[in-house]
Formats: C-alpha cells, sequence, structure tokens
C-alpha cells in the first residue's frame, strides 16, 4: 500500500487518507471526528455508490470505511467491487451484526467489520487490525507472484539451456554459464536473456 501521508502518532501507528461512503451526513461528520481524533485525514464523504466510486478512483485513499446500507446500493456488493479495483484495508460500518452480513462482508474481502454505535477506542482497534491483516495479505500476494515468477523463470532458462546445448554443442553447465554471463554482459534479468534465445529460435525455425 502506498502511503501519501507518512506522518504516526505517539503509538507509531500510520496516519492515513481516508474515504468515508455514508448515506447519513450526520454520522458521516461523527466518523470524520473519530478518524480526524486519531490523526487521520479525511479526502472525502461519499453518500451513494457514484461518489463513492468516483472518489476511490481519483482520491486514492488508504482507508475506507463503509456503510452497509446506502439509499441504493449494498455497502458490501460496492465493497467487492471497489476492492476488485485495487486492495485497500476497507471496514464494513452497520447498525447490523447478523452473522450472515459478517459472512458476506468477510467473502467479498474487507478487512474488518464494526457495529454502530462507535467509539475512538473501538475504531482504533479495528483501524489496527485491518491494517495488520491488509498486511498479512499483500506479503501473501508478493510470495505467491514471486513463486510464479521463479517457476516461469526457471522454465524460460531451461528451454534456453536446451536451444543453446543443441545449437553450440554443450554441456548443460557450460549452456547455463553461457547464459549467465550473457545475463551480466548486457545487464538483463537471466528470464529476459532466456526469452531472447527461445524467440530467436523459434524465428530461425519459421
Amino acid at each position: 500500500m502506498t502511503r501519501t501521508n507518512e506522518s504516526h502518532g505517539e503509538t507509531g501507528a500510520p496516519k492515513l487518507r481516508a474515504l468515508i461512503v455514508e448515506d447519513d451526513t450526520l454520522v458521516g461528520m461523527g466518523l470524520r471526528a473519530l478518524l480526524e481524533k486519531l490523526g487521520h485525514r479525511v479526502i472525502a464523504q461519499a453518500s451513494n455508490a457514484d461518489e463513492a466510486t468516483r472518489f476511490f478512483r481519483e482520491g486514492k485513499p488508504e482507508l475506507v470505511l463503509m456503510d452497509i446500507r446506502l439509499d441504493e446500493a449494498d455497502g458490501i456488493d460496492l465493497a467487492g467491487q471497489l476492492l476488485q479495483e485495487r486492495r485497500v484495508p476497507m471496514i464494513i460500518v452497520s447498525a447490523y451484526s447478523d452473522q450472515e452480513l459478517i459472512e458476506r462482508a468477510a467473502a467479498v474481502g474487507v478487512y474488518g467489520y464494526l457495529v454502530k454505535p462507535i467509539t475512538v477506542e473501538s475504531l482504533a482497534a479495528q483501524i489496527g487490525v485491518s491494517l495488520n491483516r491488509f498486511s498479512d495479505h499483500v506479503k501473501l500476494m508478493e510470495e505467491n507472484q514471486n513463486l510464479v515468477q521463479t517457476l516461469e523463470t526457471r522454465k524460460l532458462v531451461e528451454r534456453a539451456k536446451g536451444i543453446l546445448m543443441k545449437r553450440l554443442n554443450l554441456t548443460e553447465s557450460d549452456a547455463h554459464r553461457r547464459l549467465q554471463q550473457e545475463s551480466q554482459k548486457r545487464r538483463i534479468s537471466l528470464a529476459e536473456i532466456a526469452k531472447r534465445i527461445i524467440e530467436s529460435e523459434e524465428l530461425l525455425s519459421a
């Protein structure tokens, strides 16, 4: 998560740019007051799905508080749609604690669920939990991506080694060493040099 506001409070907690999605103006003002008391900056307050989507895309908030009941939209559905566009710590704010709603919220990927009335203590705690969950999610996604890239690189290198072994009559170790040398000489990754060799081979074969 890219943070545009790097200030921290006495507890060391990061201060975030927040978006409030709440169709009740007074409730929204209350949430704003609580967020600001915690040191966060509210970039906008949306009262419907269209406003929420626009502010989410334009303002790039680092935290979203989403009401579960909007005038013409379901907050959980909207949360799921926004999270598909960009992952961000998102907390559902609701007057309802039904297990079905909590399960729906978890299914779309929100990171927290708060039941009204909300206190500054409960909000601070839920933001902390949501940030930790979000951080864990980001780490897991990065690890999975790195694993995919590693496997893909391995496949490319094996193919490129096979081509060099065949074209230049090299042993497997010599072919691997040649790939490493070319990678260092050209200052490009091993995967990239392997891709070029494979593309050249395909061109020659064609």
